[in-house]
């Protein structure tokens, strides 16, 4: 923390040589232009490092932008079996040091969480074997979710455990979280190979109170709208901040943002440790708190996510909220396939556009 100190009085001539070295130094600050920068799809996370520069998880690769130049830091061996073979998620622990994650195929096949540096990148959270093992929404106590719901062979999954781990914050060098979309589950992963169940989360509710029941199965089990928690940000407050995209049928209105108490592990939302704050959100699939303090969301599309693949989508959305009100705002509107939002050391925001067709990265003017 910076503390104001007595100065001596000082000459013009002083003055000047401080103020023209203030100005030398800050340069790199404006250099970086305002983008954008394009990228082979798919894109579908970018992060901040304390030095100012933009990191991009593109397809396999980890790409900086810095000095308005984007600068390939290197590739992460994900697993062939992954969605689109692609990283999904990261977060900047030093200027060139990155917590990493890469989605499941079908039964959580390849669901991981690497450390990468120039070095190379090294797996260090083998989520796949913690969802085979565990499956959290499925488990004892906390169930809420038949194995069987699972199936699906139009997309090829199989009844069972599934695990698309998304994106990721950096609790510390040694300590991630991460929003297991598949497996509606916050994890915490460990440089030392360790995982823990942060928080489990529970489907939407309709006026009763009940889940929304998506399809029922021949024997009369209900198979509910799945919650599928998208994004993690760590709040002022040291919380952490888990937003959904929420499954099948993307009705607008139903995603949530929830409140997890710090260091709580093993809990279920909503619980005493487990509070939703926002409601009435359309297909979050990002947020990150600003410097002003308050969260920014991501819509993917204000339609919902569904309306994109039946071609009838509206545009995505940023959304300015305050967290104890639960009052939001729409800043930004009509964008195209939004993926994720951060802000650079100086207060900047910059933002992915169109990750899964022609991804760009740029920095985004907020009123």
């Amino acid at each position: 923390m910076r503390r104001d100190t007595p100065r001596k009085p000082r000459t013009m001539l002083t003055v000047m040589v401080s103020l023209l070295a203030t100005l030398l130094v800050a340069t790199p600050a404006i250099a970086q232009d305002r983008g954008p920068y394009e990228f082979t799809a798919p894109v579908f996370d970018i992060d901040a490092a304390p030095d100012g520069s933009i990191v991009v998880a593109a397809g396999t690769n980890v790409m900086l932008i810095k000095d308005s130049a984007v600068l390939p830091i290197g590739d992460v061996p994900v697993p062939a079996t992954t969605p689109s073979s692609a990283l999904n998620g990261v977060a900047a622990i030093g200027d060139r040091n990155f917590w990493l994650t890469s989605g499941g195929g079908d039964l959580a096949d390849g669901a991981a969480l690497w450390r990468a540096t120039p070095g190379g990148a090294r797996l260090v959270g083998d989520i796949d074997a913690f969802e085979t093992q565990h499956d959290p929404d499925a488990q004892a106590g906390t169930q809420w979710k038949d194995p069987r719901c699972e199936h699906d062979p139009v997309q090829g999954f199989s009844a069972g455990p599934q695990s698309n781990p998304y994106h990721v914050s950096a609790l510390s060098g040694g300590e991630a979280l991460v929003a297991d979309a598949a497996g509606n589950s916050l994890l915490a992963g460990r440089a030392d190979g360790r995982i823990e169940l942060a928080a489990v989360f529970t489907p939407p509710v309709d006026e009763s109170g009940d889940y929304r029941v998506l399809f029922t199965l021949g024997d009369g089990t209900d198979c509910y709208v799945q919650p599928v928690p998208t994004a993690v940000a760590i709040g002022p407050d040291g919380a952490s901040y888990v937003g959904e995209l929420t499954g099948a049928p993307a009705v607008p209105g139903w995603s949530r943002i929830w409140r997890i108490e710090p260091g709580a592990r093993n809990v279920t939302c909503p619980s005493a440790a487990c509070a939703e704050v926002i409601s009435g959100l359309t297909s979050v699939i990002d947020l990150t708190f600003g410097p002003d303090g308050r969260l920014y969301v991501v819509e993917y599309d204000a339609n919902g996510w569904l309306a994109v693949f039946l071609g009838n989508p509206v545009g995505g959305t940023v959304k300015r909220c305050d967290v104890a009100s639960g009052w939001c705002t729409t800043v930004v509107s009509g964008l195209t396939l939004p993926g994720a939002i951060t802000f650079d050391k100086w207060g900047d925001a910059w933002l992915l556009e169109n990750n899964i067709v022609a991804p760009t990265v740029y920095r985004l003017a907020l009123p």
